[in-house]
């Protein structure tokens, strides 16, 4: 228990550093946990069956997980499938039981064609993960990440923004053929997680 509030009192005192001024690999000799294994430790523990990974990086959720194929539109290594389109996959439908976007859908311009091709690959009764920061932070964010990836190949293109607003990310889920089945919070209270089923409706 003393462990537990020793290591939440050093996480708030890190904020600034673990958000803004070190580059992510630095933290771990603090005890920090990166944004990124923040994000996958929410992400992991949902996961069901054969997953998809939508804007995959260096495919490290598939490589966690051992159980999948990681697509992104960059070519990051470590086994992604490097693709022209995100809206338009090179899979048979029915064929995962997750799909996930980590960090990754407001950065894809075409992203209400991405969520219906991912409708189309989900096995009936699948899941759709999705972790999302809002616009307002997500501006901030990416203007002062100066160690994140979209730095590194040289900013960000037409049509991706910094973030997504809960209300919008859900009537686009929605108009996909999705229902929100839990919304958690997590880094403190500023990114999100969300985990939506395929609507009976659709």
């Amino acid at each position: 228990m003393r462990k537990n509030i020793i290591q939440t009192v050093w996480d708030f005192v890190g904020i600034l550093f673990r958000l803004v001024l070190f580059d992510q690999s630095w933290l771990p000799k603090f005890g920090w946990t990166t944004l990124e294994e923040e994000r996958l430790g929410q992400v992991l523990g949902c996961l069901e069956g054969k997953l998809l990974d939508i804007g995959s990086g260096p495919n490290t959720l598939v490589r966690r997980y051992g159980n999948g194929i990681g697509v992104d539109v960059y070519d990051w290594g470590y086994g992604t499938v490097v693709v022209e389109d995100t809206s338009q996959l090179p899979f048979e439908s029915y064929s995962f039981d997750t799909i996930t976007c980590v960090a990754s859908l407001n950065h894809i311009p075409n992203r209400q064609d991405v969520l219906l091709e991912i409708k189309r690959l989900l096995k009936p009764g699948g899941k759709l993960i999705i972790t999302m920061i809002n616009p307002f932070l997500g501006d901030i964010g990416h203007k002062i990440w100066w160690y994140d990836e979209h730095h590194e190949r040289g900013g960000m293109e037409e049509g991706e923004v910094g973030g997504i607003w809960q209300k919008d990310l859900v009537e686009m889920c929605e108009v996909a053929g999705f229902k929100l089945r839990l919304h958690k919070r997590f880094v403190y209270g500023m990114n999100n997680l969300y985990v939506f089923d395929l609507s009976t409706a659709s």
